[in-house]
């Protein structure tokens, strides 16, 4: 099977580290889906999902990584007729984990570390 018969492309930045979550990504996928993967290295800091050439995850765009599972329940999101953005909507992580995120970025460090 060449690579461009693989339903998934996972692209990730090699200079971030982030080979073993599109390893990890990869292998949950083809074993819940029985579908192969195609894994692609870039740099620049991305991590992108694509399901048949569909981007379905984007690092850059949500500002962060994936959950454990949340791409996962994008595609079955998809599968059950819920668009794109109903999808992705329903599988990310709560909005106050997001916000507790993006505030702890402006948090002084903690002192209970002295």
């Amino acid at each position: 099977m060449s690579t461009a018969d693989k339903r998934f492309k996972i692209t990730y930045c090699t200079e971030c580290g982030y080979r073993d979550r599109a390893d990890s990504l990869a292998t949950q996928l083809e074993q819940e889906l029985k579908a192969e993967c195609q894994i692609q290295p870039a740099a620049e800091g991305v991590f992108e999902v694509e399901d048949n050439g569909v981007l379905i995850f984007s690092k850059k765009a949500s500002g962060r990584m994936p959950e454990d599972g949340e791409v996962l329940k994008i595609i079955k999101g998809l599968a059950e007729g819920l668009s794109l953005e109903e999808a992705q909507s329903v599988a990310g992580p709560p909005p106050s984990a997001i916000l507790e995120w993006f505030f702890s970025l402006f948090r002084a460090p903690s002192d209970s570390n002295k």
